[in-house]
């Protein structure tokens, strides 16, 4: 990572940031625009191959990048992510709490251990992170920490009770963690993505119960959001310039939670 001066200076630049589920659609994204901005780059995934391809790809364009083989749901795990970042670059500013799996069924169907390990992945890790990564952040003085939440953690959908309880519990644990550690100029706040076009999303086309361009349809911008557009978000609130806000989730979903059209009428032409 090349140090940059002056006014080309990088929003990140002099900042470590671990990012969990960093090989996905929008850990890879987010990562890949932190580099942009001069952070040094833990990518923490359970996919070796794609995160170890990334790293390489972001070594090769200038960061300093490593990449730790971590399953979230394991607290060992996540706590020796945050030791490398340590390690690494002598400090952890920005923790990106994103892995996500879950499984399906309606509610009385579901399978227990799967609940169990969905919850994990989805909710505990968030607090493994948090509970790992704080203590450091209280000694250097700071830090923010984001999660990724979900619209389904504003709404409900039926079959996914594991991912909607979930990113429900995320939102509150964001809130709770940052009026905790707020005037430790630790900030902690949550992203509500909506349909992002990433792997995730093509597994729910594959069901075949609604086409992308029904999908898309939903939405006031008549589109899908790219993982591009949430790691803007992402970028925004690691960095300096969302000082301010803390314990909030951040809805990024194109307007569509924001319309209820039980009359049919047509948006502007």
């Amino acid at each position: 990572m090349g140090r940059r001066k002056g006014a080309d200076m990088g929003r990140l630049e002099g900042k470590a940031a671990l990012v969990t589920g960093g090989s996905g659609g929008i850990g890879s994204a987010t990562l890949r625009r932190f580099a942009r901005e001069g952070a040094a780059l833990v990518c923490a995934d359970l996919q070796q191959e794609s995160g170890e391809k990334l790293v390489a790809e972001l070594n090769a364009g200038g960061a300093r990048a490593v990449f730790r083989r971590c399953d979230v749901g394991d607290f060992d795990q996540v706590q020796a992510a945050v030791e490398t970042t340590v390690s690494e670059f002598g400090r952890i500013d920005i923790l990106f709490n994103n892995a996500a799996s879950s499984s399906g069924g309606y509610t009385a169907d579901l399978d227990l251990e799967e609940w169990d390990r969905s919850l994990r992945v989805m909710l505990s890790a968030a607090l493994y992170g948090m509970k790992a990564a704080i203590p450091h952040m209280e000694r250097q003085g700071g830090g923010s920490i984001v999660s990724t939440s979900s619209i389904y953690g504003l709404v409900a959908n039926p079959g996914i009770a594991p991912y909607c309880t979930a990113k429900a519990g995320l939102i509150n644990l964001t809130r709770t963690a940052a009026v905790e550690y707020g005037r430790k100029n630790i900030r902690v706040n949550a992203i509500c993505p909506g349909v992002v076009e990433t792997p995730m999303f093509d597994a729910v086309l594959s069901m075949g119960l609604k086409s992308r361009e029904q999908v898309a349809d939903m939405h006031a911008l008549g589109r899908t959001i790219q993982p591009e557009e949430i790691a803007d978000l992402v970028l925004f609130l690691a960095s300096d310039e969302s000082s301010a806000i803390t314990g909030q989730a951040i809805v990024i979903d194109g307007g569509l939670l924001s319309s209820c059209d039980l009359t049919g009428t047509p948006p502007a032409a």
